[in-house]
């Protein structure tokens, strides 16, 4: 059990990481994806990245079990049947009516009033008279008393007659013998049906107490089940009552309508609290209850069986997780050489970029040199224009 609860946070972490793990407000591991990045300047100039889901669930990972299965147990639980035999029984009432019977040596029962037990209730059902009928009542193993509750006849009554007035009681001289009848499932089988299990019903049911036995011969106490079939539904049993209750759990489905779900024995262990729902899949009882599958998403499902050969699934997970590995770094390298010819690109027109500076720098300075020169020339051949006509009239004077 401890290695596989390891097993299960470790998968458990997995998911986690896949569903938080974001670039740039990307979730990259959470589903299948693909991301186009441009490297160029013109359209079309892309790499793609093709990202996959990586969860448990994709790595063929979320049914790992290596749990052994649990030997189930069981033990029908019955209730005692008191048979009340010789001496002589006496039904006295505190008002208006008297029975008094005998009985014969090793004679069972009461022919005035016989003593019944069913469904965890003891009655007193009494024959003849204006009184017949069938009453409940209550044992007391202290003072050996059966106390009839003469004011309630239950439908079993034999006849329609005035109820016994008072407090009624039976005394006896001994308990003879103690037999064994098993405990009714009629409500229990209601309530299943209810939770939606086919066919339950009181004659195909039975209440057990259940353990749970491993390969080395551990057990461990199960607790109280209604049998049907070879499936085992969780209950409660009130001892003093006869009280059966069928645990069950309630959650919303996806059309958003309330449910409820019995809960039994199963999952690859055996004796896990699971439930199925109205999907079809089986859930643990604990993550299914007040769960809503239309808000609240989907639940992982129970393992419903050990996994053949796990360290192979291990290994093809880990298969996959290269292959996704290999075709990552496969882009990564694309990037790096887009990157690397992107960077080869700006250096060679930085150099050329300078280069042709240069060379509008040199025409330019030519350019300049040369309009220098022209206006130096165009300066003296001035000068000397203007000193002709001097020198003309110098010689004029």
């Amino acid at each position: 059990d401890s290695i596989q609860a390891e097993i299960t946070q470790r998968l458990n972490e997995i998911d986690r990481v896949s569903g938080q793990t974001q670039f740039n407000g990307v979730k990259v591991l959470a589903q299948d994806n693909t991301l186009t990045i441009q490297v160029g300047a013109n359209d079309g100039e892309t790499i793609d990245i093709d990202l996959k889901e990586i969860s448990s669930k994709t790595l063929g990972l979320d049914k790992l079990n290596v749990q052994d299965a649990y030997t189930p147990k069981e033990t029908a639980v019955t209730v005692d049947k008191t048979t009340y035999k010789n001496g002589t029984d006496t039904i006295t009432a505190q008002s208006n009516t008297d029975i008094q019977t005998a009985i014969g040596g090793g004679a069972t029962g009461v022919t005035g009033a016989d003593i019944k037990f069913k469904d965890g209730q003891y009655y007193l059902d009494v024959k003849g008279g204006a009184s017949a009928g069938v009453y409940k009542a209550t044992y007391d193993e202290t003072t050996k008393k059966v106390n009839i509750d003469t004011t309630d006849k239950t439908p079993l009554a034999t006849a329609e007659a005035t109820a016994i007035r008072g407090t009624a009681t039976i005394t006896h001289n001994q308990i003879a013998e103690v037999t064994k009848e098993g405990v009714d499932t009629t409500t229990v089988a209601a309530q299943l049906a209810a939770a939606g299990v086919t066919g339950a019903d009181k004659d195909n049911t039975s209440l057990v107490k259940l353990s749970f036995e491993d390969k080395n011969g551990k057990v461990i106490d199960g607790g109280y089940a209604v049998k049907m079939g070879d499936d085992f539904y969780a209950a409660t049993y009130d001892e003093k009552t006869g009280t059966i209750t069928a645990k069950t759990t309630t959650y919303t489905d996806g059309a958003g309508v309330a449910q409820t779900g019995a809960v039994k024995f199963g999952g690859a262990n055996g004796k896990s609290e699971v439930v199925t729902a109205t999907d079809g899949k089986t859930y643990l009882a604990s993550d299914l209850d007040k769960h809503n599958f239309r808000t609240g998403g989907e639940l992982k499902e129970v393992n419903t069986d050990k996994t053949e050969n796990p360290l192979q699934k291990i290994d093809a997970a880990l298969a996959q997780v290269d292959t996704l590995r290999s075709d990552l770094g496969a882009v990564q390298n694309r990037f790096n050489s887009a990157i690397t010819n992107l960077g080869n690109t700006v250096n060679n027109l930085s150099s050329a970029r300078s280069r042709i500076e240069d060379s509008d720098y040199a025409t330019e300075v030519s350019n300049m040199s040369r309009a220098q020169i022209l206006q130096q020339a165009g300066t003296s051949v001035l000068a000397q224009a203007n000193q002709v006509p001097q020198n003309v009239l110098s010689l004029l004077r």
